[in-house]
């Protein structure tokens, strides 16, 4: 079977943004990202920026925003290699199931106080 790309998303963070959240709101981080989300970036706004991006990117690539889909249903984590991959349950697993995903793809950078995140959605198998 080939891989088709059913939908994206993209989303731009500005890091102090993040920096002003983690000062101003206790319960920020706990709401926002999960426990294995928090321990890997450790508390750097970069790092966290890069992660809230790809909730954003997640939900526009699933036609859906903040409150339909929870942001912790979204789980952004590195693989043996390091490399990010998305952790979808709840409301976005079962809207990537409405729309027949069954793969997607995430890319983090941040660089100069901006973290992007882009996201593909995917119907089939990758053949590699």
């Amino acid at each position: 079977m080939s891989i088709a790309a059913i939908a994206t998303g993209v989303d731009l963070v500005d890091c102090a943004r993040i920096a002003r959240m983690l000062e101003e709101d206790d319960t920020f981080l706990d709401i926002a990202f999960t426990a294995l989300e928090q321990e890997d970036a450790a508390a750097d706004p970069a790092r966290l920026g890069a992660r809230w991006a790809a909730k954003e990117a997640t939900m526009k690539a699933l036609g859906r925003g903040i409150g339909s889909i929870a942001l912790l249903d979204i789980e952004v984590q590195r693989d043996a290699y390091g490399a990010p991959n998305l952790i979808l349950t709840g409301a976005a697993q079962e809207r990537a199931e409405e729309l027949g995903i069954t793969d997607w793809s995430v890319a983090l950078s941040h660089e100069s106080g901006f973290a992007v995140a882009f996201v593909l959605m995917m119907k089939g198998e990758r053949s590699v």
